[in-house]
This record gives C-alpha cells, sequence and structure tokens, in this order.
C-alpha cells in the first residue's frame, strides 16, 4: 500500500515536471513568433522610412524636396528688431514642378536636433502657386528676432543650420547658415513668392 502510494507520488511530481516544461516550452515558442513578427514589422517599417519619394498631401505636380536647390541671401525685409533672410529653393529636377503657399523652416544644429519651435507663419500674406521650369526658383522671406532685445533664457541658442520643408512635401532640404544662430519667439516664415 505503502509502495502504491509512493508511485503515485512519484508520477504525480514527473507529470507536474513535464507539465511545467511542456508548458515552458509553449511559452518560448509563443514568444519567438511574437518577436519574429515584431521585427518582420520593423523591417518592413524600415524598408518604407527609406523611400525616397516623399509623402505628398498635393498633387503629382508639387516639387520634391530631392528636385530643389536650397540657397540663401540677404532679404530688404527686415524690421525694427526684427532680421530677414531669404530662402530660395531652386528646380534642378528633371521636370517643371509647382510650388505654392509655405515652407516648413526650422533651425538645427550640428546634430540635426531642432533648436527652438518651427517658424510661424507670417499673417496678411497671399499665397500663390508658381510653376517652376527647370533652372526657375521661388523665394520664403524668413524673419527672426535679434536675440539682444530678449532676456537671457528667453532664446535657444547652438541654431548652425536652416531646415526647410518644400510646401506640401515631407522630405526637406537642410543648409549651413552663420546668420541665424538662435531662435527667438516671433521666427516667422512667409509664403513663397516670385
Amino acid at each position: 500500500m505503502k509502495a502504491l502510494k509512493i508511485i503515485g507520488l512519484i508520477i504525480l511530481v514527473l507529470a507536474a515536471i513535464f507539465g511545467i516544461a511542456a508548458g515552458g516550452y509553449a511559452l518560448a515558442n509563443s514568444n519567438n513568433k511574437t518577436s519574429n513578427n515584431t521585427s518582420n514589422t520593423d523591417n518592413n517599417s524600415n524598408s518604407n522610412s527609406n523611400s525616397n519619394t516623399p509623402s505628398k498631401t498635393a498633387s503629382a505636380t508639387t516639387c520634391n524636396a530631392d528636385e530643389l536647390d536650397l540657397e540663401t541671401a540677404p532679404s530688404d525685409q527686415a524690421g525694427a528688431g526684427t532680421l530677414a533672410l531669404n530662402i530660395v529653393l531652386k528646380n534642378i529636377g528633371t521636370r517643371s514642378c509647382t510650388l505654392g503657399g509655405y515652407p516648413g523652416v526650422s533651425l538645427v544644429n550640428d546634430n540635426g536636433n531642432q533648436i527652438g519651435s518651427p517658424a510661424d507663419r507670417t499673417t496678411n500674406a497671399t499665397e500663390n502657386t508658381y510653376t517652376l521650369a527647370i533652372g526657375d526658383s521661388v523665394t520664403s522671406t524668413v524673419f527672426y528676432p535679434e536675440e539682444s532685445n530678449f532676456d537671457a533664457g528667453v532664446c535657444t541658442d547652438g541654431a548652425t543650420k536652416l531646415r526647410v520643408y518644400p510646401p506640401n512635401d515631407t522630405g526637406y532640404i537642410s543648409i549651413a547658415e552663420t546668420a541665424i544662430t538662435a531662435w527667438c519667439p516671433g521666427f516667422k516664415s512667409s509664403p513663397v513668392f516670385q
């Protein structure tokens, strides 16, 4: 009788051990499947994010960032306490394309980190759309307040480049710029014009 109890106890212990092992195996397999699915999703999202075609919100005729050259030029639009700089977007692509509205403009440092907030849009400005033949360009004016007009800590220093998103495009172009070294409140951009 004692021997049967011991054998029964051994069987229960072995069943428990095998049950735990089988459960652990099933859990490990389910974790591997989840992990494989995640890495496939990551690979798919990486391949999409490396696409050379930016996501568009406008028509197919809109100029892409990779079809444009960016230059800066002095502007005569400065006012009291505010300086101005023109950004020029030139069609260097292989087709005519259109640009109209406001570009997105940000200040960044050498590491590509944004300094301050993106430029606000100027108010009471007319938005026009322009067809750019190869070699044609449009201009937008960036207005930036003088840092010396603000108390310490209001502006953010460290800007070394302008990052410009052409109107209706999520791609961008960057250019080194020494005129604007700090973001201050009142940083604005105008719609493109010719």
